[in-house]
């Protein structure tokens, strides 16, 4: 199950939130040469891809907790920062679903610095991207 997990986010990296960063890099290029540009953008994917397998458990974690709470009824999950296993979860979320428009997220100051995030999944179009990555949905939220 693992292997879906980093397939669905290498998926994202490459074409969500990677290809955005390395947008980002050539538009604010200005003054470098096109072969340290396409260095730069490799990067990019790279640190990308290393998140993605940094992150992959807290993932998983966070969309198996949504998808469990979808069908309770719910329709978000709140994660706290000041536990370390929420406070993954909410950074993997974010950074793969919420920076792609997969998701949406809100926060609330519970103390200086510290938050709580309200997240919710667009559960079609994660399923979407899944499919398109070939990636079993299901199978990654069934917990097994």
């Amino acid at each position: 199950m693992a292997d879906e997990v980093q397939r669905l986010l290498h998926y994202l990296a490459e074409h969500y939130t990677g290809r955005e960063e390395a947008k980002d890099l050539e538009r604010s290029s200005a003054g470098l040469e096109e072969h340290e540009i396409a260095v730069e953008q490799r990067r990019v994917m790279r640190r990308e891809h290393q998140l993605a397998d940094k992150l992959a458990r807290a993932f998983q974690r966070g969309l198996r907790r949504a998808y469990e709470a979808s069908r309770a009824g719910g329709n978000a999950i709140t994660l706290d920062d000041r536990k370390r296993d929420e406070n993954e979860m909410a950074e993997a979320l974010i950074h793969f679903l919420v920076g792609p428009g997969l998701a949406k997220s809100t926060s609330r100051e519970t103390e200086p610095m510290h938050y709580q995030y309200i997240i919710s999944i667009d559960w079609d179009a994660l399923a979407r991207v899944a499919q398109e990555a070939q990636v079993d949905l299901a199978a990654l939220l069934e917990d097994r």
